[in-house]
């Protein structure tokens, strides 16, 4: 808003050049630029000398500062001046007062000014005051309805603004109140005898006349009639002489107001009353209250508008005007919708969603506030659209925010993880379990930060992501270390009978250092004597598992292994079900022989039917051999047979034979 001294000094705001024309003031529309408040914009036309001045310095509250009071014959006031002030009754509004050129002064070289300022009154004004002197009469009506010459153009414009044709004599914003002020008044307000109102003295004054019917009375008439239809609100004040003193007259607005007539000073406070709480704010059309920057927009326009006679340059004025605030709505919806938004915090695309809709709503809510109706309706949807953008635009900035949030939190908390990585603290037994106890407070502590936006969740799925491959392997390590643990551990057998501390020896057993790497242990005996049955339980008991036939054990007395078969036990321990014999001929013993010192194929096809010195003869190059496996004969005998004397001996022999074969 403009400094309170210029408001208050007079400015002249429509000047009147050396060729006669009419221009704006700059540094009066500079002023009126910067006053955001609504106007209420009065005028105050009529003959020079008339007193207008004074007026208007009562309506401002004070005279000092004011409007320059005459105190010749000559006119005091040259174009239009303006004067600007807080409003006294409405809070939040500026009274605009002008004081418009005298009209019929004899030292004018042109009355063409005359019409033109009293046109720029009525286009400016929220009300217009018509000040005369004495008694309304035919010249004062005449005068007056020079003014009504523009109202075509006005309505012309108000009903293409509302897109309907407006009725002379409606309501309409854009046409101004009329107050005609009757100064020096010695005549009683009487009609055929009657006491009147100074408003009834007006009507009556504003009537046909009917009693003749001469071109004169037919022009006058006319004249009335465009007064009556141009101006449907009007009213009337009539002020007395202020004082029989000359001297006092010729500086009336200094004089204090016990020296002027009580009937004057009466009138002039019931006129100031009426002006200040009556006359509204000025309006363009419709509900639109004109600002001073928007006044100052459409001053060059009212002026082109009375110079050309032509509706157009309002028209254009009024839509740049529209287009103007429009945008300015606009900008404060975006503006409400920002601070919607940032107001609060988000932590997903959920709650962002909802706090969207809700900042929409206020913003749009704010533009119907604050938009101007106009012809273009895409006001609307263009907002919408501006409000689209500008929610991807804060989502990419929450996004971002967050996203570089997240991530420094991220950095922060795995540097334990890092250290510990280099370190190496993770490639040991046990160390998976660390691990995953070190991501887990990771998770924890990140869980816990506050305000880390709308990327929190993808920001740790994507950590998590991250050392999957890192907690495969240090997985694998581990049960590498915990499987190489398991086997170089020596377990002790305090207890025979313990079964799992026997099981434990045998599992973890490991060979000596030495040449031997493997322990061979040879099953032999009887066919069906129970070999393969005593590999099955072998299996079972190590294995830990259900038991199964792995080795094909037959029923009673049907042996069925023919081929030599091994088992592995453990790492370090293979149990070898081999042929067994029917009698305990030569032949079938160094069969035996052959197959306890591994001349016979393990696990694969074995052709029988090799000779007696072929057997020897292969046993014999075997013991030549370095042996490189412990080899564990075990003779399989069923109890269920019984063994005669002679039988006896021959197994006797038969054993001490196999653990010379095999004690190398």
């Amino acid at each position: 808003m403009a400094p309170i001294s210029k408001l208050l000094k007079p400015l002249c705001l429509i000047e009147i050049a050396g060729d006669k024309s009419l221009s704006v003031n700059e540094e009066a529309k500079m002023i009126l630029e910067n006053i955001s408040q609504p106007l209420v914009v009065v005028s105050i036309v009529g003959p020079y000398r008339s007193g207008k001045s004074y007026l208007l310095n009562k309506l401002s509250g004070d005279s000092e500062g004011g409007f320059s009071v005459g105190h010749t014959l000559s006119a005091n006031t040259k174009g239009i001046w303006m004067r600007c002030v807080p409003h006294p009754i409405r809070t939040g509004h500026i009274l605009v007062l002008l004081d418009t050129e005298g009209v019929g002064d004899v030292g004018k070289a042109s009355r063409e000014n005359d019409c033109m300022i009293l046109s720029l009154a009525m286009l400016m004004s929220s009300a217009v005051i018509y000040n005369s002197k004495t008694a309304i009469d035919q010249d004062a009506v005449k005068k007056l309805s020079a003014m009504t010459e523009i109202h075509q153009i006005i309505t012309q414009f108000a009903a293409k603004q509302d897109g309907e044709d407006l009725q002379m004599g409606g309501d309409d914003p854009v046409l101004p109140l009329l107050v005609w002020t009757l100064r020096d008044a010695t005549l009683r307000l009487e009609i055929n005898g009657h006491p009147v109102t100074a408003d009834e003295y007006l009507e009556n004054s504003l009537q046909a006349i009917t009693r003749v019917k001469t071109p004169r009375a037919q022009e006058q008439n006319k004249a009335r009639e465009k007064i009556r239809r141009v101006f449907p609100n009007r009213r009337c004040f009539v002020f007395d002489v202020p004082a029989s003193d000359k001297e006092i007259l010729s500086r009336m607005d200094q004089e204090p107001e016990e020296k002027l007539q009580s009937r004057f000073v009466e009138e002039t406070k019931n006129f100031c009353q009426f002006i200040l709480e009556e006359v509204p704010p000025k309006r363009l059309t419709g509900a639109m209250a004109i600002n001073g920057s928007r006044f100052a927009l459409l001053l060059q326009s009212y002026l082109d508008v009375v110079k050309m006679q032509d509706i157009s340059f309002l028209e254009n004025s009024v839509t740049n005007m529209f287009t103007n605030e429009n945008k300015k709505a606009m900008k404060k919806s975006i503006e409400v919708y920002e601070e919607k938004m940032f107001s609060q915090h988000v932590s997903c695309h959920q709650e962002f969603q909802q706090i969207d809709e809700a900042a929409v709503e206020e913003a749009t809510e704010a533009f119907k506030k604050l938009h101007i109706k106009h012809d273009k309706e895409e006001y609307l949807d263009e907002l919408q659209t501006d409000l689209l953008m500008k929610k991807d635009e804060i989502w990419k900035s929450c996004e971002g925010s967050s996203l570089q949030r997240c991530n420094d939190i991220i950095r922060d908390l795995r540097s334990k993880l890092d250290q510990n990585l280099k370190e190496n603290k993770y490639h040991i037994a046990g160390g998976h379990e660390a691990f995953i106890s070190d991501k887990e407070s990771i998770i924890q502590d990140y869980t816990q930060r506050p305000d880390k936006g709308v990327k929190a969740e993808d920001v740790l799925q994507d950590f998590l992501r991250s050392l999957e491959p890192l907690e495969k392997l240090i997985l694998e390590v581990d049960q590498h270390q915990v499987d190489q643990a398991a086997k170089s551990k020596v377990y002790q057998v305090t207890d025979r009978s313990d079964v799992t501390q026997l099981t434990q020896y045998i599992r973890g057993y490991q060979m000596p250092p030495g040449s031997f790497t493997h322990i061979l242990i040879q099953l032999f005996g009887f066919a069906g004597h129970g070999k393969s049955s005593f590999v099955n339980s072998c299996l079972f008991a190590l294995g830990g598992d259900k038991f199964n036939d792995y080795a094909g054990e037959a029923t009673s007395m049907g042996g069925k292994t023919i081929d030599r078969r091994g088992y592995k036990l453990t790492e370090n321990i293979t149990i070898v079900d081999n042929r067994g014999f029917t009698n305990m001929s030569s032949a079938q013993e160094w069969e035996i022989y052959a197959q306890l010192c591994n001349c016979v194929p393990l696990n694969n096809i074995v052709l029988w039917e090799k000779s007696l010195e072929e057997r020897v003869s292969l046993v014999s190059r075997r013991l030549q051999e370095e042996a490189t496996e412990v080899i564990v004969p075990v003779l399989i005998y069923s109890s269920q047979q019984t063994l005669n004397g002679e039988e006896r001996e021959n197994i006797r022999e038969f054993l001490t034979q196999a653990q010379n074969l095999t004690s190398k």
